[in-house]
């Protein structure tokens, strides 16, 4: 039975991930990350001990490695051979090399300390590279969240690619709207009841039903209307890849 988890981190998903343990009675000994800012801090909140030393890791059952994905096989490569896991949605299982008890916990969210956020409604991939293993990796997911999900490598990086489209993508599609309204001076809260009304619809029904605008249409005249209106070439290139496509998949 895993009891003390130690985390390796202290950004974004290793202090919503932490605090969503502690709450849920797992003793958290040690926090170890580079930003001894973060670290202290979380250490604070999980009245836990800090250090910025790999070498000095105090008894646990796990570890849980929450840190970009570029830094994960170097972080590995200074760990004893305790269990551990990473919580990317993307890398491998086999970054493990060498390691005899090892797996993966990947939140389907994405984290912002500043926001509270129910841990209980995220769904959790797990993956392990033994039965024993997952099995305890299965039972720390149900107690912090409702949605535990049992997945390998493979799927589960389709599943982080489908995030980044979903979640990133479309930030970045509210970003766009938001400076060019700022351009105009109008206010970026005129578009939030949209914005929620449609992640509303997204979650509810098939988003190919959810799908309106001149592309849904067929309108090219007012396409071509708002790519006059864009003076950013990129922005433009965007507008008009989203719209042939969207063309492209109601066959207009």
């Amino acid at each position: 039975m895993i009891k003390k988890i130690t985390i390796i981190g202290s950004g974004n998903i290793a202090t919503k991930l932490s605090l969503a343990l502690k709450q849920s009675k797992f003793n958290i000994p040690q926090i170890i990350s580079r930003n001894p800012k973060t670290g202290l801090l979380l250490a604070k909140q999980t009245e836990s001990v800090f250090t910025n030393n790999f070498n000095n890791i105090l008894p646990t059952d796990l570890i849980i490695i929450c840190i970009n994905d570029d830094h994960i096989c170097s972080v590995i490569k200074s760990l004893p051979d305790i269990a551990m896991v990473h919580t990317s949605g993307s890398t491998d299982m086999n970054v493990f090399i060498d390691k005899k008890n090892y797996g993966v916990i990947y939140p389907i969210q994405s984290f912002n300390t500043n926001l509270d956020i129910d841990f209980q409604k995220i769904p959790i991939c797990i993956e392990s590279n033994n039965k024993i293993l997952g099995e305890k990796l299965i039972n720390l997911g149900n107690k912090i969240s409702k949605k535990v999900f049992y997945l390998n490598s493979e799927k589960r990086k389709h599943i982080h690619l489908s995030a980044v489209i979903a979640a990133n993508f479309s930030n970045f599609c509210y970003l766009i709207a938001k400076k060019y309204l700022d351009e105009k001076n109008l206010d970026f809260d005129l578009l939030k009841p949209l914005i929620i009304e449609t992640a509303k619809k997204a979650v509810t029904q098939n988003p190919f039903l959810s799908q309106t605008g001149p592309a849904k249409r067929g309108d090219q005249k007012i396409i071509n209307q708002h790519l006059e209106m864009l003076n950013d070439k990129n922005y433009k290139k965007i507008y008009k890849l989203l719209s042939e496509n969207i063309l492209m998949e109601y066959g207009k």
